[in-house]
């Protein structure tokens, strides 16, 4: 058996890096060898997350503390990697932001910070690191949707709308970039969640999970460290012959 790490030399950007799935990622490139930059607006929840990491992996983390708001912020971002790291070999977009309401009261305020956080921010960052990765010939880009970008689910009409419009530029940004060698695709997690509980929606609406384990025939909910594996296989060489791929993972709750 191999002890050759999958990601051993590259340059990998997260951003929503301070999240569940940022940090389960960020673990999961460096065990395998990569530097990490993790990228968020949230400086206590970064600072914490990097020195979480520390013992393990001394010198592979680092984080940057900025909200994109605009192109130019974006541009920051990018600035940023050409001069600390001359390269981006794996780009996870990864930010989150979820208003749940029934389509005839959910404010147009929600769906458009809905919008803002969860497409066009990737949008932004995508492009100016792509323009790195296409400069060199080389790049991996994976994108985190959601189920909901898949089929729709009552009560999340902004949620489902934004997520599908992710799958739709994954696509075409795969189409654009394979004459790169820039793959990219796009994860659609089931729900997921840490124990504890990061956020109170669960313990709050005790009957939704249920519901939720009950109809998934893994018989649970999802665990950011469901998807470490998968996220390593798009980051890594294994995958140079996938892309434009929407892959469900689910624990099975897409066939139900």
């Amino acid at each position: 058996m191999s002890d050759e790490k999958k990601l051993e030399g590259k340059a990998a950007v997260i951003f929503g890096g301070a999240g569940r799935i940022g940090r389960t990622a960020a673990d999961a490139f460096m065990a395998q060898g990569a530097s990490v930059l993790l990228v968020d607006r949230n400086r206590q929840a970064l600072d914490a997350a990097v020195v979480g990491f520390l013992p393990r992996f001394p010198g592979k983390c680092e984080a940057l503390n900025l909200e994109i708001a605009t192109q130019d912020d974006a541009g920051k971002l990018a600035d940023f990697m050409r001069k600390g790291y001359g390269r981006v070999d794996i780009l996870l977009n990864s930010p989150a932001y979820i208003s749940r309401a029934p389509f005839l009261e959910q404010g147009i305020e929600e769906v458009d910070r809905q919008w803002h956080v969860n497409f066009r921010t990737v949008y932004m960052v995508s492009q100016e690191l792509a323009r790195i990765m296409a400069e060199r010939k080389s790049g991996k880009i994976i994108n985190i949707a959601s189920m909901g970008g898949t089929r729709p689910e009552k009560g999340h009409a902004g949620h489902c709308a934004v997520k599908s419009a992710v799958i739709a530029l994954t696509k075409v940004m795969a189409l654009e970039l394979a004459a790169y060698n820039v793959q990219v695709n796009v994860i659609a997690p089931g729900p997921t969640e840490t124990r504890p509980f990061s956020s109170n929606y669960y313990l709050e609406h005790p009957q939704v999970l249920k519901d939720i384990e009950d109809r998934t025939p893994a018989g649970r909910i999802g665990d950011p460290r469901d998807h470490a594996g998968l996220l390593v296989f798009l980051a890594s060489g294994d995958s140079d012959w996938v892309t434009g791929q929407v892959i469900l993972s689910d624990g099975g709750l897409g066939l139900a």
